[in-house]
């Protein structure tokens, strides 16, 4: 009489054919018929049989963890020990397929009874294991398993690719910005704009003007969080609207970043898939293309594309701490610089803040003999010669006009081709069927890259649009130094600190280009202020339509 142990396995995709019921009635009549005694179950439901025996939730718990794995006896000892080996003879299941829809894994199996004395039964297959041709039989049938595994993952990926292309919403993680909303046909769901209630697609609109304005994700994780009800994260506003009490989780600079690089936000769909890189398997995430090899649009983008491109560019310049739009930086960093050249920062001093060479944070001597100054005296200094030189000046709000450019199109066709041939480099074209689908999607790709390299172009433009509002207007709306400092940063103005006063000048010398990329100066004590020259043909533009009227 031998210790038994059954397997059950049932997957979403089974039918009641081989229900948990069924299955263990059987092994059940098996044992009786055989002289057995059952010593435990297994009973993994709603578990795909891809998935290897001993990685299955109760499956894995009596069988060692190493099984398949290259380690040490000791390890082996270890895992054996930790599970429940010990407790049985025979593993018996209904078919083959409840114990695995993998070949290889069904040999790694059977390998492993055998080395440890135990044995491997499946009732309705009928198939002796201790012979030669019963394990060839065992191959066979896993084989089949296999493919049918295959064939049911073709047709669930064949379903689920034919709702996102008829733009309907097939579940999972709802993207930032948008909610589910049941289709007018009642004919399934489709994600919309969320631009109420939570109002998600408000938030990430107002996420990628901060951003391309000019402040960093730190900033704005920062300003989310002021009122995480208003501006709830992605799992929070999935809660409210379900009804549920949110769990008050917060933005990071981090989570800010990740929505804005999505192109889920432009209505497009993004997909992870594992591939084999150099032997290695990784994880890529890659868009979701038509036939024509187009980014598959399956809902209403929440912001264009330029808007979108604009808001990643600023990303990738705010990943560097010298950009000067960090929460609690220097309020003047890449605006008062030494006349060595180094940045200046805002440093302790014994009675207040100091700004002083970048060269002391090297323990270096400053080249030109730099001395620190107080941080009240250069900020003053810095916002007094800003305002008399340019605080009358009309602030003008730059708005991007797109031109007609193709380039982003060929972009996209020419990742589609490479897409493409990374996939039959896997081997997903390999029968002949698959190498004529091939061959028609790179021609069709080809064709709409000729046919766009064929299209005339327009470059992309700026148009400066008045506000009505002067900087000194401005100025005074400000209520901190760093809020002066992004606005000083933002007009292009530089603080060179001298380490003795700066000589008076004349009128001419100080409106004369003083050399530093054409900037006109206004020394303040041993601070030379820095001001484009557009600021000063601005002035006179004004002046000049005053004189007239």
């Amino acid at each position: 009489m031998a210790r038994v142990l059954g397997v059950v396995r049932l997957s979403r995709v089974s039918d009641e054919t081989t229900s948990p019921e069924r299955q263990r009635r059987s092994i059940q009549r098996w044992v009786d018929q055989e002289g057995h005694v059952v010593v435990g179950w297994v009973e993994d439901i709603d578990v795909s049989g891809g998935i290897e025996p001993w990685k299955r939730p109760e499956f894995g718990k009596w069988l060692p963890s190493t099984i398949g794995k290259e380690v040490s006896a000791i390890e082996h000892r270890i895992a054996a020990e930790e599970s429940r080996a010990d407790e049985y003879d025979i593993i018996c299941a209904l078919k083959i397929d409840r114990l695995s829809r993998r070949v290889l894994h069904v040999h790694t199996l059977l390998e492993w009874c055998e080395k440890n004395g135990k044995e491997v039964a499946t009732v309705e297959d009928g198939i002796n294991l201790n012979t030669q041709m019963g394990k060839l039989l065992l191959s066979l049938i896993a084989s089949f398993a296999e493919g049918e595994l295959e064939a049911i993952k073709a047709r669930a990926k064949s379903s689920y690719n034919h709702l996102v292309k008829e733009g309907r919403w097939r579940g999972g993680r709802t993207p930032y910005g948008y909610r589910e909303e049941k289709q007018e046909t009642g004919d399934g769901w489709k994600l919309v704009p969320d631009d109420y209630g939570t109002d998600t697609a408000g938030t990430l609109r107002e996420i990628v003007r901060r951003l391309i304005a000019g402040e960093s994700a730190n900033s704005i994780a920062q300003w989310l969080n002021e009122d995480v009800s208003k501006t709830p994260t992605s799992l929070d506003a999935q809660m409210i609207r379900s009804g549920k009490t949110p769990k008050g989780s917060r933005w990071t600079a981090a989570n800010t970043a990740k929505v804005v690089r999505s192109r889920c936000i432009l209505g497009q769909m993004e997909v992870s898939e594992e591939m084999m890189v150099e032997g290695r398997k990784t994880t890529r995430r890659r868009v979701v293309r038509d036939a024509d090899g187009q980014p598959l649009q399956r809902a209403e983008p929440l912001i264009t594309h330029e808007e979108w491109e604009l808001a990643n560019k600023k990303l990738d310049e705010n990943t560097s701490k010298r950009n000067g739009n960090r929460k609690g930086g220097s309020p003047l960093l890449r605006v008062a610089f030494c006349t060595c050249g180094e940045p200046a920062y805002l440093g302790p001093g014994r009675n207040w803040p100091y700004y002083r060479c970048a060269s002391r944070t090297t323990h270096k001597p400053c080249p030109t003999g730099s001395k620190g100054i107080a941080a009240h005296t250069l900020e003053d200094a810095v916002g007094k010669a800003f305002l008399l030189a340019a605080g009358d000046v009309e602030i003008v709000r730059k708005v991007f006009r797109p031109g007609v450019d193709y380039t982003r199109d060929i972009e996209e066709v020419n990742r589609a081709l490479s897409d493409l041939r990374e996939d039959r480099e896997a081997g997903l074209y390999s029968s002949e069927l698959g190498k004529q689908e091939y061959r028609e999607a790179y021609k069709r790709l080809d064709a709409r890259r000729e046919q766009l390299i064929a299209q005339p172009t327009r470059p992309d433009t700026w148009e400066e649009i008045p506000t009505g509002e002067t900087y000194r207007e401005r100025w005074s709306t400000l209520s901190t130094q760093h809020e002066k400092g992004r606005e000083l940063r933002a007009a292009g103005v530089k603080a060179v600190i001298h380490a003795e006063p700066i000589p008076g000048m004349t009128a001419a010398q100080l409106m004369a280009p003083d050399g530093h990329d054409g900037m006109w100066q206004h020394p303040v004590g041993r601070v030379q202020v820095l001001i484009p020259m557009d600021f000063k043909q601005r002035l006179r533009n004004m002046a000049a339509v005053h004189s007239e009227g």
